[in-house]
């Protein structure tokens, strides 16, 4: 599995306590309206309920509040945003 530092499609921000995951999909047949999002301490994971598969599991090099997922999406890009912990 490829890391998040390594990932084209991944780039994880840290900013002012925040932690934002932006995952580009563009170009993926995944409609990006109906993705599931969750997340754990460490990690977010990304999962598409009409193909049952997961689509992407991002480590966080940092400690992240799960409680405080907030999701969005534009043009095919999802910004995950998390509190650090």
């Amino acid at each position: 599995m490829m890391s998040s530092a390594e990932d084209p499609d991944v780039d994880i921000l840290n900013k002012n306590g925040l932690v934002n995951v932006y995952v580009d999909l563009r170009g993926k047949e995944i409609n990006t309206k109906r993705l599931l999002v969750r997340a754990d301490n460490s990690h977010v994971y990304i999962y598409d309920p009409d193909s049952n598969s997961i689509v992407k599991i991002i480590y966080v090099n940092e400690l992240i509040d799960p409680s405080t997922l907030s999701v969005s999406e534009k043009n095919g890009i999802i910004n995950i945003s998390l509190k650090k912990t």
